[in-house]
């Protein structure tokens, strides 16, 4: 207990080095976040449920086309309100929430490192974890998962350290559990409790049954989400509840919206997404003599957490990217438990774990420089035989500026490598890991301004140029053939030329629009691919077709 509470008040310096790293936290996170249009479905999702939180002023209920949202519970979203009211409706405004959160992170991942490893592991995880592909690119996106991550992390973290002796920790891990139900649904918490169950069973010799612990959580998620629950409860019934759970239920059992892949989809998004760290990774997850009965609990916590989140996700016939995003905490964790050994003289340095990254950095890079380069020679790219999909074939056709500083952006990486390998020759072992994961990081940091604009004129430019184009005129839109939030975000829709205003039910609209008695000028926008059905309609007129997308307008 008393070993607890000394390494868990920080000195002086300490919070100067905090200080330190939040700063340059923000300085990695923060620039050019608006420099992209935020990406359909769910940044877009996101940012126009806060948007029209602000619309309606109806702050408790999230809407999308100013009809109920059932999805998900609203404490991200109340983020991207305040962070809308401050900087305005923007991309810039939707991802500065996750910049924060980013920062966040990196300080809990330091103060969780040194509590146990002391302060040196704290600043390697620190490294690892912003060095680490994925979840630096997570920290400047607009989705809810860095959230719902971090609240996950601390809970199991204070679980704990309840369960070795800090009994306060038990009301912090309830609390953390119920604002992770509070971001993203009933998962947190099931993931909280799968991770303490397990993990008890593998140390149950040495580790008491933790009902007292969970009895405390289950009660404090009660509470907690209560807040929220309670009095939408109250004001509209269970509708939320029901029909968040029925969604639950979908994404379990069906490849909702066409997100079915296989089975080791996530553990193959990890290994490759969470370059470096994940190959190291895989050297962490072995015992240490020298390691304290602390330091083995908390290892061992780390590996059940990433296997429940990986085996979970790999289970739900819905499978996103980002579902297995809460692996990368307890993944840089491991990574960092094989970095230190390392760096202490306990292990050697794999030679197979050379080969793996130059084998996944050679992979990397050559996807992410064939993109300009294959924008660089579009035409010797539309000539292949098996480049057939219209909707490609026009979006690359489009007047993108692609450059050679293009292609080297991604060089960065194997530059990095090659030299953190050179350094590590000459026995210059810390200089060779900040080498090595700084590239990461640079090359994301100049990535993601220069390059990712360009990619998203080929996935969806041409169609939010139409969707700006119609802010402030009191025109209709809509998409057909296709799931988009869009041009709801993209055209500020306000609430008159909704479905909701005119008591239509939102399943109807598109047939009102395309047939009933609209009493505005009215446009559907649709993929090329798909565009053959609404050309032979006789109210229906092309009046644009560029990028892979075919706008139209009706004519009576």
């Amino acid at each position: 207990m008393d070993y607890f509470r000394r390494m868990h008040r920080p000195s002086f310096p300490d919070l100067r080095l905090q200080l330190g790293i939040f700063l340059a936290a923000l300085v990695l996170f923060v620039p050019f976040l608006g420099s992209v249009h935020l990406f359909d479905w769910d940044e877009v999702n996101f940012a126009e449920n806060a948007r029209e939180m602000i619309v309606t002023g109806d702050y408790l209920h999230m809407q999308i086309d100013y009809e109920p949202f059932y999805e998900k519970p609203p404490l991200f979203i109340w983020m991207q309100v305040v962070s809308m009211k401050m900087f305005g409706v923007n991309e810039f405004a939707a991802r500065l929430p996750n910049a924060i959160i980013g920062a966040i992170t990196l300080l809990v991942v330091f103060s969780a490192g040194k509590r146990y490893h002391g302060r040196r592991f704290g600043l390697l995880w620190t490294l690892v974890y912003a060095g680490t592909l994925l979840p630096h690119f997570y920290a400047r996106s607009g989705i809810i998962d860095p959230l719902f991550n971090l609240f996950i992390f601390l809970s199991v973290l204070a679980m704990l350290r309840s369960l070795q002796g800090e009994r306060s920790a038990m009301v912090w891990s309830g609390f953390w559990s119920g604002c992770a139900v509070m971001t993203k649904g009933p998962v947190g918490a099931a993931l909280v409790v799968l991770t303490t169950v397990i993990a008890w069973v593998l140390l149950r010799k040495r580790m008491r049954l933790p009902w007292r612990e969970l009895l405390v959580l289950g009660v404090l998620t009660c509470a907690v989400t209560a807040l929220w629950y309670g009095v939408d409860y109250l004001q509209n019934g269970p509708q939320f509840i029901i029909e968040n759970v029925k969604y639950q239920i979908r994404l379990l059992t069906t490849g909702d919206a066409g997100h079915e892949q296989p089975w080791y989809y996530h553990p193959l998004v990890v290994m490759i997404g969470c370059y470096p760290a994940s190959l190291l990774m895989l050297r962490g997850l072995t015992s240490d003599p020298t390691e304290s009965s602390e330091q083995r609990e908390l290892r061992i916590w780390m590996i059940v957490l990433m296997c429940v989140v990986l085996v979970v996700f790999s289970i739900v016939k819905t499978k996103i990217v980002h579902y297995s995003s809460m692996t990368y905490l307890p993944l840089t964790f491991l990574a960092s438990v094989m970095l230190d050994r390392w760096l202490g003289g306990r292990v050697a340095w794999p030679r197979w774990i050379t080969l793996g990254l130059g084998v996944l950095c050679i992979l990397i890079t050559s996807v992410l420089a064939a993109i300009p380069l294959a924008g660089m020679n579009v035409q010797a790219l539309l000539a292949l035989p098996t480049f057939r999909d219209e909707f490609i074939r026009s979006a690359v056709q489009q007047p993108v500026p692609w450059t050679w500083v293009d292609v080297l952006i991604p060089c960065v990486l194997p530059i990095g490598l090659i030299a953190s390998m050179i350094l590590r020759r000459y026995h210059r072992t810390m200089t060779s890991i900040i080498t090595l994961f700084g590239s990461v990081a640079v090359m994301i940091w100049c990535f993601l301004p220069v390059v990712a604009p360009k990619i998203e004129r080929y996935t969806q430019g041409a169609a939010i140029d139409h969707y700006t184009s119609l802010i402030g005129k009191d025109v209709y839109v809509a998409p057909l053939t296709m799931k988009s939030y869009a041009h709801l975000f993209y055209t500020q829709r306000p609430y008159a030329l909704s479905a909701a205003a005119h008591g239509i039910p939102h399943r109807e609209w598109e047939p009102w629009l395309l047939n009933g008695p609209v009493d505005k000028p009215t446009t559907f926008v649709c993929k090329v691919n798909d565009a053959a059905r609404w050309r032979t309609e006789p109210t229906l007129r092309v009046i644009s077709e560029r990028g892979g997308f075919v706008v139209f307008e009706r004519i009576r």
